[in-house]
């Protein structure tokens, strides 16, 4: 469950204010970008399609559209390549060929029980045709990928608009990590994929960095302009192409993006490249590091628990569900700040599917931090359920821990789907990004006081209003002023909900 297929992109988020002085990483914008079942959208890295032709051979030097970028990807991430990569400038039809070749046929079986496990939890209805939906990602939700197999860059078009150097910035920082740091660690060697999560959304801010880095530096006004416009018109196809696409899904991809662009510049702001550079030679090992990324400055780990199986069942899809997907399942049904408060609490869990009397089910359990946060996320959970239809979703205790244990209703139930897991993703990527403007001088609890005053005061609804009437106002700065000196100086509220205070108006 944890290693969800990957979706297109939601609108893009409000501006993030501007940080306190702070921070040093350069954020003209507060972009959720796009990805695929195996590239990003607008621009990423490829894992899982298979591509025989053309092999992993590189150039002997760069082409001469493409070296001025890789030489301010070099200077900006303070490494060289060791040889020129081969981009390949491809037309609309050779990059869908290229972007939906797969491996082999689709386990049609495997497909129909993950959208089985996807109905249990709430986050889809219906028939649900995952490979069309894949497919769908991959072409119209992309623009570029880099293929760590092939060791080659495939891009959609021949003319080297704005819109291509900004993708391509992204795209040549994914083919440097990869001779520094292998890439192949994206395609989750170890079977971990809260692991492989944490690994790519590393890759994915660190791209992103690098990518507006260029974007603010490069181009002049004149070029900026017209970069606005062409990325407006590439989000409207995308969208177009996507459409169909479960919420949840699209949600689920932008996870890398969303939660790796804020971790990534906490570790510069508090180490430059140096400490970006430690994290990917030792990425973190659980999703809450990108989820509160002031938990990895704690030190957090995780704990496992016993799923408690007393019946002979065949369990397949064993994994860690991670703060994430906790918050997102919670957030589909009830009130999303009160959903990423429960989450926040976590230190643990384990979650597995099963078959019973021919029905796919799933049961996960929750370790919180401390007992509150069980409560919290047990309260949480009843409140999920008695919002959930078909009455198929119960909350149990497991191992002496909140849980739950919900089988699929079946295609035929509507399952009225909010929509909210498709921007959900906002509030924690804004959490992420607040904790990174004060990691520099705050330390980790202050870092978790800044974040939690400043969300206090915001609605979810201001928080995801695209046009950031909110963040980008005035009155917002005083809170972000105000909730700094109260974190510096000890003087915060010792409320622990989110959602208790008056919020912003």
């Amino acid at each position: 469950m944890t290693n969800l297929p990957l979706p297109p992109p939601p609108p893009p988020l409000p501006p993030l204010p501007p940080p306190l002085g702070n921070n040093r990483v350069p954020r003209a914008r507060w972009w959720v970008l796009a990805a695929t079942i195996a590239a990003v959208a607008l621009g990423g890295v490829m894992v899982i399609t298979n591509l025989t032709e053309p092999g992993a051979d590189h150039p002997t030097e760069w082409d001469p559209r493409v070296a001025s970028i890789a030489e301010f990807v070099e200077g900006e991430r303070d490494l060289m390549f060791d040889h020129a990569v081969q981009v390949d400038f491809l037309t609309a039809k050779e990059y869908t060929e290229r972007s939906t070749a797969r491996d082999g046929d689709d386990n049609q079986n495997a497909l129909d029980r993950y959208a089985a496990e996807l109905r249990a939890l709430g986050l889809a209805s219906g028939a649900v045709d995952l490979v069309t939906a894949f497919d769908q990602m991959a072409d119209g939700g992309s623009l570029a990928f880099y293929d760590p197999r092939t060791k080659r860059i495939s891009v959609r078009g021949t003319a080297m608009t704005e819109g291509l150097r900004v993708t391509l910035a992204h795209e040549l920082t994914h083919a440097l990590q990869d001779q520094h740091f292998d890439l192949d660690q994206v395609a989750d060697p170890d079977g971990d994929s809260s692991a492989a999560t944490v690994f790519r959304a590393l890759v994915e801010g660190d791209a992103l960095r690098v990518e507006s880095a260029y974007r603010s530096t490069q181009l002049t006004p004149d070029e900026l302009a017209a970069y606005e416009e062409e990325y407006a018109g590439e989000l409207s196809t995308s969208d177009t192409a996507t459409a169909d696409v479960p919420p949840f899904l699209r949600a689920a991809t932008a996870v890398p993006y969303a939660l790796g662009q804020p971790f990534v510049a906490m570790l510069f702001n508090q180490g430059g490249n140096t400490a970006v550079d430690s994290a990917l030679n030792e990425p973190p090992r659980t999703e809450e590091a990108i989820f509160d990324p002031s938990s990895y400055l704690n030190g957090e780990g995780r704990q496992r628990l016993d799923l408690g199986f007393d019946e002979d069942l065949e369990l397949f899809d064993t994994d860690p569900f991670g703060a994430t997907s906790w918050y997102f399942i919670l957030a589909e049904r009830i009130d999303p700040k009160v959903a990423f408060e429960a989450a926040l609490g976590w230190n643990g869990d384990d979650f597995a599917a099963f078959e019973r009397d021919g029905i796919t089910c799933v049961r996960l359990g929750f370790i919180g931090d401390q007992r509150r946060d069980e409560r919290e996320m047990a309260a949480a959970i009843d409140e999920w359920v008695e919002a959930m239809p078909g009455g198929e979703a119960r909350r149990q205790t497991i191992d002496g821990h909140p849980g739950i244990e919900a089988c699929d209703p079946g295609q035929d139930l509507d399952m009225a789907l909010t929509g909210r897991s498709a921007t959900s993703i906002y509030l924690p990527s804004l959490w992420g990004f607040l904790v990174a403007d004060a990691a520099a001088a705050l330390d980790a609890d202050g870092t978790r006081c800044y974040a939690r005053e400043v969300v206090d005061h915001v609605t979810y609804e201001q928080i995801t209003d695209p046009e950031g009437n909110t963040l980008n106002g005035d009155a917002f700065q005083d809170v972000l002023r105000d909730a700094f000196t109260a974190c510096e100086s000890g003087q915060a509220s010792s409320s622990s909900a989110l959602q208790s205070r008056s919020p912003l108006r």
